[in-house]
């Protein structure tokens, strides 16, 4: 073995370059790393995307016959290879333990077959507990989602090679990391596994909670986009799709898909606020601007700096404040109002409409040169119509949801209840959606949601399907109730019903709170 160390000792000290790895060769001689499973072909095949491991050499060459697995000559540039007398595992093994970034083989399984020191740290774990382990172990993922960085490394030439994955950390809470990928061929040329780098670009964080529920293949293209477009530098996007589509999950998505999602996410809906209060929330203003401006505020685009800001209902903004808004997309830069300074930003712009914009600048109502500029990247959310496959995976969400708000303990939806949910057309998406299942969940007193809890533009106007009978208003008869004992019947079996919680009985009566309290009063009910 010395013989073999030897001729390294003396070439590191006669190159430069290499200086900084002699204690590691010397290490590694003895004991490998994560790498020792990989035979030294397969090192070499990760060296195509070396200058983007560990940067270009200047002054190194390499000699013309550098191999990849296909054992054929390849054309790359030189400066990007080591010459052939350092291919050794011992130099090369050397050199992936000294980058700073995570870096590791897997093959088509998706095994973990080598890795070095710093994927070591990064995960906490030594390489003996890491290879051979999926990267759903890895990561402790539940399950593999199509957009994952992972799946993306091992898919063809033109797919994207940069992607993102939350790494599950043993405390429970979560990191996002950035994954850089390159192939690995065998000898005929087919894919035998996969090199990755893996940065780690945001401190921990709680756990998001999957809100957008993409069963239907139209959805699953939606967030594939979105996470490409997420890690990307646009610095504007447009989301446009019917209203209760989930506009606004969406640009959450993109924000805390992005390298900015440590940064501030902030929303504002143009269509709420007049225009000149706008204009004052967006840029802010000087103290002295107007009257009462008796100090100075900060305006949302300077709030959301190095983070994103969506701008709903961007169709419904007045056209002189939208020339404000193309100056700050082209420029990235604006002046409060009263303000004699330009406030430069690093900002990303999403805006939101439920509106034809195209439309909109035919007729005057939107400027074209804003258009264009937020049309660079546009992302079109589908209705619910189009998706049905959707429809009963987001009611069981619901479902689950208003469980948890609710202490209900409803177990899931009938059969007949999940055919009228799947015949009804959904005009109001998923937002609908969410008020019919808020509705069951507040009436049903069964352990499975029945179609008699369900609304009844759902249900239709079958008598049959009406709400159960002791919440019926008893017919007329010698023995029938009077008013008033038959509204502190109903006042009761409401408040049974939602567990003394007043704001959801209220809402099952159809009546406000307060009236709520004042009959409460009346009755002597507590």
């Amino acid at each position: 073995m010395a013989a073999i160390r030897e001729p390294v000792r003396d070439s590191i000290h006669k190159d430069p370059i290499l200086s900084n790895f002699e204690a590691s060769a010397s290490a590694t001689s003895r004991k490998f790393s994560g790498f020792r499973g990989l035979e030294p072909p397969k090192v070499r095949a990760a060296l195509p995307d070396f200058d983007s491991l560990v940067g270009n050499v200047p002054g190194q060459t390499s000699e013309p016959d550098v191999m990849d697995l296909k054992r054929e000559p390849v054309t790359m540039n030189p400066v990007s290879h080591l010459a052939v007398k350092w291919q050794r595992p011992e130099i090369l093994e050397a050199i992936f333990d000294q980058l700073s970034d995570g870096l590791f083989v897997y093959d088509k399984g998706l095994r973990i077959v080598g890795v070095n020191q710093s994927a070591q740290r990064l995960f906490g774990m030594s390489a003996e507990e890491m290879i051979g382990k999926h990267c759903q172990e890895l990561f402790h993922c539940t399950v593999c989602e199509p957009s994952c960085g992972m799946l993306q490394g091992l898919g063809s030439a033109a797919s994207l090679r940069t992607g993102t994955v939350n790494l599950h950390v043993d405390s429970g809470r979560e990191r996002m990391v950035v994954i850089r990928t390159v192939h690995l061929l065998d000898h005929s040329g087919a894919l035998e596994g996969v090199v990755a780098t893996v940065k780690d670009i945001t401190g921990e964080s709680e756990p998001a909670r999957r809100q957008i529920i993409a069963e239907s293949q139209a959805m699953r293209e939606v967030l594939n986009f979105v996470r490409r477009v997420a890690i990307s530098e646009a610095a504007s996007i447009l989301i446009e799709g019917e209203n209760g589509t989930g506009k606004d999950l969406i640009a959450k998505t993109l924000h805390y898909q992005s390298l900015r999602q440590s940064q501030p996410f902030l929303a504002i809906n143009c269509a709420a606020i007049p225009e000149t209060l706008l204009e004052s929330e967006l840029f802010g203003y000087e103290k002295g601007a107007f009257t009462d401006a008796r100090a100075q505020k900060r305006g949302l685009f300077e709030l959301a700096d190095k983070g994103t800001l969506l701008l709903d209902e961007i169709g419904e903004m007045a056209l002189s404040l939208q020339a404000k808004l193309l100056r700050v997309l082209e420029d990235q830069c604006f002046r409060r109002l009263g303000g004699l300074r330009d406030i430069n930003v690093d900002i990303r712009i999403i805006a939101a409409t439920n509106k034809n914009l195209r439309e909109a600048v035919r007729e005057g109502a939107f400027r074209q040169d804003l258009y264009y500029r937020l049309n660079v990247i546009q992302l079109i959310v589908p209705p619910l119509r189009e998706r049905p496959q959707d429809i009963l995976p987001l009611a069981r969400f619901f479902v689950e949801h208003y469980n948890a708000k609710f202490k209900r303990q409803i177990e899931g939806i009938s059969p007949e209840a999940e055919g009228l949910l799947l015949r009804h057309d959904w005009a109001g998406n998923v937002r609908e959606v969410r008020n019919a299942i808020e509705r069951a969940m507040i009436l049903e007193d069964t352990a499975y949601i029945r179609p008699a809890s369900l609304p009844i533009a759902v249900r239709g106007a079958d008598p049959s399907m009406a709400v159960s009978s002791e919440m019926q208003t008893p017919s007329l008869g010698a023995d029938a109730m009077s008013l008033v004992e038959q509204e502190r019947r109903l006042l009761v079996q409401a408040l049974e019903k939602t567990g003394g919680n007043q704001t959801q009985a209220a809402r099952l009566l159809r009546i406000t709170r307060d009236t709520l309290r004042y009959k409460m009063k009346k009755f002597n009910l507590r």
